[in-house]
């Protein structure tokens, strides 16, 4: 949806460019670059206000291009009907337009384009097609060309609606998000997903509310555009702008920052920093808006009493947000941002007080969600006692000196862990001890677990020197048995779980650093994208997320490396290859992110 936004503030300013030129008012070009102007340092002063809800900057953003964009639709219906076919003509006569009409326009227009830097690279490539376009097709029918540009504008007016429809969604500010009105199961890198993006603004999955407000608005539109001239009265173009400019108010004021009650906090990452827009919170359903100010990648956690990981949003790049809803009981927990995504990050205390309706330690009060956890809880104690007996018999096979039978068992030992992997890393003080790779450690700390003897496995090392860290990891993966069958889920944190393990998959799995030493990483890609599965059909019940295609889509990608009961090495992939499973990879994550925040609605 960003490529429809790009495109349509350049193009409607290119527009009002030519319509100036050829209707012999170039004096107005320097309205057009006043206004263009202008919504540089408005943006970036808008952006700055709003950097914590960025869902509904940008949102507010595209609807301020939607009333710009109408407006010139309906000027130039109407001057297409005023003028003879002459190639110029009176503007002023035509339309009875101030200069500061059309400011008003191209300032709307390039506010669409969003972020400062953005609206700098659509001004001057707005100056660039307009000055071009008026150049080239001087000399042709004006009444034609108005007609045809106005009825190209339509959808491109329509796809900014969207736009804005889209970010409030997402923000919280509408209902919906949840609700899919087609899916195409298109890779969204695709051309043809490019393309439907960048000229009609649509994606190829798109929500009911998103799919309506553009079938509404090119309807209605269209409807007035080709409506016969003395079907109704004109309206005067100040009137319109007027009118516009009070829908854009609106539309900003209604969607303004969320208040205290809705359970939102802004989280501000930097490189050194996580700044949190508030440090306390009564007990329910809260969402951490986090947006990633700093140089580096990073990741965003809610910690419980003893590390336990009661949320979690990773791979947060440098600009991107994030969001991530928690139900939280009353308690004492501690946030924490994680540059670079290592060490213990930059942590800070988080109080949440009240009875409310805080549910992280107690089962949902919804019998769908209820049912949906205790489907989940059964599934985790499963794969946790095949942890146990597969890391059994491969600790067997290290303590005994057989290395070929040792890298055989392996990956499969590992694949229930990465199947419930963030479950089990709740418990921050065992999952490093089972699972932490060379350098995830703090100075000091032992390095221990499948990684150490991994190492020792395919570096050819003695495996009489990790006999001891093997008998340590069987140790600490029956007490993780232990935990998990008493752990309680609530079918949010199981929407989080699956959203999680996409992440996973696309910060360590999909990038071959996880298992450096065996080059296993695609079984453990195969376990990660199975306990997704597990926990949205577990979910199925309470909502519907529609997902098979885009998991058999990660099927069928997986495919072609399957190599007897297993895969490939990763270290034999292409890069090519490589990019086309993280596309699918990625084309899943972003419906699956819209699971949690469907089922906080519940």
């Amino acid at each position: 949806m960003v490529s429809a936004v790009y495109f349509a503030g350049p193009l409607v300013v290119a527009i009002l460019m030519v319509f100036l030129r050829w209707t012999g008012r170039s004096d107005r070009l320097l309205a057009v670059g006043f206004g263009v102007l202008s919504a540089i340092p408005a943006s970036a002063a808008a952006w700055v206000a709003a950097r914590g809800w960025p869902e509904l900057f940008e949102a507010v953003a595209s609807l301020a291009g939607v009333a710009g964009t109408a407006v010139l639709i309906l000027w130039m219906r109407r001057t297409g009907r005023t003028l003879r076919g002459e190639p110029t003509g009176r503007l002023e006569d035509a339309l009875g337009v101030s200069g500061w009409a059309v400011a008003a326009i191209a300032f709307l227009a390039a506010l669409s384009t969003g972020a400062s830097v953005t609206s700098v690279i659509g001004a001057v490539t707005a100056v660039g097609l307009g000055w071009a376009a008026s150049t080239a097709t001087a000399g042709t029918d004006l009444r034609r060309f108005l007609t045809w540009s106005g009825a190209l504008l339509i959808p491109v007016a329509a796809g900014l609606l969207t736009h804005g429809v889209h970010g409030l969604q997402h923000a919280g500010a509408l209902p919906g998000a949840d609700r899919v009105a087609f899916d195409l199961g298109a890779d969204p890198a695709s051309w043809y997903a490019t393309l439907l993006a960048g000229t009609v603004g649509l994606t190829t999955r798109s929500t009911v509310l998103e799919a309506g407000a553009w079938l509404a608005f090119a309807m209605v539109m269209t409807a007035v555009y080709f409506r016969p001239a003395h079907a109704a009265p004109r309206p005067r173009a100040h009137a319109v702008v007027v009118l516009a400019a009070v829908a854009v108010l609106a539309s900003a004021c209604g969607a303004a920052a969320p208040a205290a009650d809705t359970g939102v906090i802004a989280v501000t990452a930097t490189d050194t920093e996580c700044r949190l827009s508030a440090d306390h919170a009564t007990a329910g359903p809260r969402v951490f808006d986090v947006r990633n100010q700093g140089a580096k990648v990073t990741e965003f956690y809610v910690y419980a009493a003893g590390d336990r990981i009661v949320g979690e949003v990773e791979n947060i790049a440098p600009g991107v947000s994030r969001t991530l809803h928690v139900d939280l009981p009353a308690g004492t927990y501690t946030t924490s941002c994680r540059p670079g995504m290592t060490g213990a990050g930059v942590r800070g205390a988080f109080t949440v007080t009240g009875s409310g309706s805080g549910t992280s330690s107690a089962p949902s009060a919804d019998p769908a969600l209820a049912a949906a956890a205790a489907t989940y809880q059964d599934y985790v104690r499963q794969q946790a006692a095949a942890f146990v007996d597969r890391t059994t018999a491969f600790v067997a096979a290290v303590n005994a000196g057989d290395r070929a039978k040792a890298q055989a068992l392996y990956a499969p030992a590992r694949s229930p862990y990465e199947r419930i992997e963030t479950v089990a890393e709740s418990f921050g003080d065992l999952d490093p001890k089972i699972d932490a790779r060379d350098g995830d450690l703090d100075p000091g700390v032992e390095w221990t677990g499948y990684h150490r003897i991994e190492q020792q496995l395919w570096n050819g090392g003695d495996l009489a020197a990790v006999a001891g860290v093997a008998d340590q990891l069987l140790a600490d993966v029956t007490e993780l048995r232990t935990r998990l069958n008493g752990v309680t889920l609530t079918a949010l944190e199981i929407a989080n779980g699956a959203k999680s393990l996409l992440d996973e998959v696309a910060t360590k799995k999909v990038t071959g650093e996880e298992d450096r030493y065996s080059h296993t990483d695609l079984w453990d890609f195969a376990a990660n994208v199975e306990g997704c599965r597990a926990a949205i059909a577990a979910l199925k019940p309470a909502y519907d997320a529609h997902l098979d295609d885009r998991f058999a889509a990660v099927d069928t990608e997986l495919a072609q490396y399957r190599q007897g009961g297993g895969f490939v090495r990763y270290d034999t992939l292409q890069p090519t290859q490589v990019q086309r499973l993280a596309a699918v990879v990625n084309a899943l994550a972003e419906p699956v992110s819209a699971v949690p925040a469907a089922v906080a609605r519940r």
